[in-house]
């Protein structure tokens, strides 16, 4: 009579997850159901006190404030000594944004979404920097677009006029 070998818990185990790991099947999830996740993943975090000496400024909550029909700006910090700010700004899609130039270095950096100035392409990860006196063409996003701008503070009152 042929002897078994007999399976090891830890063959066995290996087995049920491999099994389980192949056997599922990515799902692409909606907008509205990343939101609702990203969400929850953030109300679940313990909120600290950021290090001395430091600090933080939240995305989330109040302080949005809607500039035009396509975008929604949050201040997280101005130096007035500097005339410099830093702020989120969302896109919505079909954004156009008027050709201007500026008289402090932007810098500008792509956190969700997609946009374009003129032609050049801006996408997540991106960093787009137009120093002081530069002018650059209509901003425009088909998708929308999240992104952090350090510009000059205030914002200029006429900002077409070239500098």
């Amino acid at each position: 009579m042929a002897t078994r070998n007999p399976v090891s818990d830890d063959d066995a185990t290996e087995a049920v997850f491999t099994a389980l790991a192949e056997a599922i099947v990515p799902v692409e999830l909606g907008q509205d159901q990343r939101d609702r996740l990203r969400r929850r993943i953030i109300d679940r975090i313990a909120v600290a006190s950021p290090p001395s000496g430091t600090e933080t400024f939240s995305s989330q909550g109040d302080g949005w404030l809607t500039s035009s029909a396509f975008i929604r700006m949050k201040m997280l910090r101005v130096d007035e000594a500097a005339g410099t700010q830093e702020l989120l700004v969302r896109f919505l899609p079909g954004v156009q944004v008027p050709a201007h130039s500026h008289l402090k270095e932007e810098q500008m950096i792509i956190i969700e979404g997609e946009c374009q100035i003129g032609d050049h392409p801006l996408r997540v990860g991106d960093v787009h920097i137009a120093p002081a006196g530069s002018w650059h063409p209509m901003i425009t996003s088909k998708t929308g677009t999240l992104l952090l701008l350090r510009c000059e503070y205030p914002f200029p009152t006429d900002p077409g006029v070239r500098a």
